[in-house]
């Protein structure tokens, strides 16, 4: 591992180059394994992270790298030869830009501040985000940071972490999986057993479908209770919903059944035909094994 130098200053410039992050779960998830299989006796670790600056100097934080380092007597060493071999290796597969790196704890210190300036050099505003492990709020908890420079006049004397806004982003895949782990984590507290497997296609929308009706039964209690008096009427939720419902198609019963029906024969064909391509390859797998004299 190289120890990283500190000239105990780190300036980004006067222009905000980020205004708020946007974490993929996958980050964190990533991030908590990595803190889950640390070594015995180290307090944290540390990551890079990998994203894309979007419209609105929005930062995209979609994937992680772990990076092995040491802390000790004030000093801090970074395995960088680790750390350029795997983001090369990454980015032949992504183009994602190293945007900043992570780490876990409560609160930053003194290192941290160092390991802020070793990825200054590695991109030109780094964002720190910092995964709060220990549940010192009885929750799940992250926080986002940049550095600014503390000083006097034009006299930069240190430099100081200030908080950048962070949020989380789900895409429906990732929201799927996200719910799977929460309902199996139910299920464990609740029954002291583990499901053994995720929901087929035919549960994830049966589940889908009566999400949407109990979503439908709240929204039409609001509704009733405007109408009668019982609650004041607010016009830009009435605009959403009027915009909501005329995006849904008006298809009739008939044509609705049809439509489904022969979607779910062609779902049901697909799986036919790969269950039939697997049992196919699995054959010849076993009869080029077959030696034949």
């Amino acid at each position: 591992m190289d120890v990283v130098d500190s000239t105990g200053i780190f300036v980004l410039g006067d222009a905000d180059p980020v205004h708020a992050v946007v974490v993929s779960p996958v980050v964190l998830l990533s991030v908590l394994d990595h803190h889950s299989r640390r070594p015995k006796g180290q307090r944290r670790v540390i990551g890079t992270l990998m994203g894309t600056l979007g419209t609105g100097r929005v930062l995209h934080v979609t994937s992680s790298l772990p990076v092995p380092h040491a802390e000790e007597g004030g000093e801090v060493a970074v395995n960088t030869e680790f750390h350029r071999t795997m983001l090369e290796l990454h980015q032949k597969v992504n183009p994602d830009e190293v945007v900043g790196w992570y780490a876990t704890g409560a609160e930053t210190d003194a290192d941290s501040m160092v390991i802020h300036e070793f990825y200054g050099r590695e991109c030109a505003a780094p964002v720190h985000i910092l995964i709060d492990t220990e549940f010192t709020r009885d929750k799940f908890y992250f926080r986002g940071f940049m550095s600014t420079a503390y000083q006097i006049g034009k006299l930069a004397l240190s430099s100081e972490f200030r908080p950048v806004p962070v949020s989380l982003k789900l895409d429906r895949s990732e929201r799927v999986g996200l719910d799977a782990l929460i309902d199996r984590a139910d299920s464990s507290k609740t029954t002291g057993r583990e499901p053994l497997s995720l929901c087929n296609e035919l549960d994830t929308i049966e589940a889908a479908l009566e999400r949407l009706l109990e979503l439908l039964d709240v929204v039409r209690e609001r509704v009733d209770a405007v109408v009668a008096g019982d609650v004041a009427g607010d016009p830009k939720l009435g605009r959403f919903l009027s915009e909501t419902l005329a995006r849904v198609p008006k298809v009739n019963v008939q044509e609705f059944e049809k439509l489904l029906g022969d979607n779910m024969r062609d779902l049901l064909m697909i799986i036919y035909l790969s269950k039939l391509s697997q049992a196919q390859l699995s054959l010849a797998e076993e009869l080029l094994c077959v030696d034949v004299k």
